[in-house]
């Protein structure tokens, strides 16, 4: 069984791909943007342990300057800090997706708020189908600019 989800999870992805490549993509396109619109809502929520959630048990958060963030536990940790310090109202864009059999590695770039900070990043997430879930195992990213 799966299998089977993973072969339909490429299909959508590969399907997702050529749509991409016409219009802009949408959350009911391909299931890593369905995932990401549901990490947003989720972030802007302020649920740090729910956030956590679309980590895999084991994944890797690599911040700007910062030690590796492993673990859902450390992860939820790292967001309830950073909503402490004010970090709201993220938005996201998706430039890239390339979809593999059980994985898909997505670019795109953020806009978050931090206090009265604007600041907007680059993110690489690299998405694997673990258990039947679409989950984040390594999320890396950088700041290009503070306003």
């Amino acid at each position: 069984m799966p299998r089977l989800f993973a072969l339909s999870l490429t299909t959508c992805l590969a399907l997702a791909a050529a749509l991409i490549l016409t219009r802009p993509a949408q959350a009911q396109d391909n299931p890593v943007i369905a995932r990401m619109t549901a990490f947003v809502a989720t972030y802007n929520a302020q649920d740090a342990e729910s956030l956590a959630g679309f980590y895999a048990p084991d994944a890797a958060l690599l911040p700007p300057g910062q030690a590796s963030i492993l673990g859902r536990e450390a992860i939820t940790r790292h967001y309830a800090q950073a909503f402490a310090a004010g970090a709201r109202e993220l938005q996201f864009k998706t430039f890239d997706i390339r979809a593999f059999d059980t994985s898909a590695v997505e670019i795109g770039e953020t806009v978050v708020m931090v206090g009265e900070q604007r600041i907007v990043g680059r993110y690489m997430h690299l998405w694997e189908v673990i258990d039947g879930q679409l989950l984040l195992t390594r999320d890396m990213y950088h700041v290009l600019k503070v306003d």
